[in-house]
């Protein structure tokens, strides 16, 4: 059995047995950035399939060179398989903040799949956020599921770390301050006029 897969299945456990294991994972945080799967794509986005965990800062000693790239950083399991998200259209989103629906990244689900079974997308900056990055689908093919990593950096590697397009740092974490494990409910997204704004 793959390596990955056994671990993602049991941070899955410990999200859904415990509901929280923050301490495990990552201290607390100041800040956070929310995330979305949605139907579409980024220039025609549709409704929220699902929230993701919000791309956070950790809080602690910092360790290792000083002059590191800061990295914001979410993970969430979700009750889909990968093979389902690549049927139909779907994107991930991450906002400029909790508090306005601009987007700040995005990118569309797709590409060539890993010999592994795991999928990257590029996260590409929207309305001049200076974040762009990565996200990382991990199958968790024990429980049907996905693990949804989100990974982003700005365009410097220093700086005033605060929401609003500067470079933060960040962990796996989700609202709960643990992985997050989705319901798998579908949601009303954002407005096709909240999306064009975002755009």
């Amino acid at each position: 059995m793959r390596l990955h897969s056994i671990v993602a299945a049991v941070l899955l456990v410990l999200a859904v047995a415990c509901g929280s294991a923050a301490s495990a994972f990552a201290q607390s945080t100041t800040i956070d950035r929310p995330a979305e799967l949605r139907l579409g794509t980024c220039a025609n986005l549709g409704d929220v399939v699902v929230p993701l965990a919000n791309l956070v800062i950790t809080q602690g000693e910092e360790q290792g060179q000083g002059g590191a790239t800061p990295v914001e950083q979410s993970g969430t399991v979700v009750p889909y398989a990968l093979d389902d998200l690549l049927a139909t259209d779907h994107s991930i989103v991450v906002l400029q903040s909790s508090q306005d629906t601009v987007f700040a990244a995005c990118g569309e689900v797709g590409g060539a799949v890993n010999p592994d079974g795991t999928l990257a997308i590029g996260m590409r900056d929207m309305s001049a956020s200076g974040l762009s990055g990565v996200a990382y689908f991990t199958p968790i093919y024990e429980v049907d599921s996905v693990l949804i990593t989100i990974l982003l950096v700005g365009e410097t590697s220093s700086g005033d770390h605060s929401p609003g397009g500067e470079t933060v740092s960040g962990a796996v974490v989700s609202a709960q301050d643990g992985i997050a494990s989705s319901n798998g409910v579908d949601e009303p997204g954002a407005s096709d006029s909240e999306a064009a704004d975002g755009a």
